[in-house]
C-alpha cells in the first residue's frame, strides 16, 4: 500500500510504535464507515421521497382553479 514513513515517526502510542500498515488499515476502515453513513443517508432520503409521494393529498378543487 502506501509508505507512511513520515507519519510513523510522529505516532507512538502506549501500546507501541504505529506502523505504516496500521495507518493504511485505519484509513480504509474509516473510508468504509463513511461510505456506510452515506448509503444510509441516501436510503433515508429515498424513503422520505417515496412516503411524500404516497401520502400526498389529491385536491381536485385546487387543480380546477389552477387550470383557469
Amino acid at each position: 500500500m502506501f509508505r507512511w514513513n513520515l507519519l510513523t515517526a510522529a505516532f507512538t502510542s502506549i501500546m507501541g510504535n504505529v506502523s505504516g500498515d496500521d495507518i493504511g488499515k485505519s484509513l480504509k476502515l474509516m473510508g468504509l464507515g463513511m461510505l456506510g453513513i452515506f448509503i444510509v443517508m441516501i436510503v433515508i432520503f429515498l424513503v422520505i421521497v417515496i412516503l411524500n409521494k404516497a401520502t400526498a393529498e389529491k385536491n381536485e378543487d385546487k387543480e380546477d382553479e389552477d387550470d383557469k
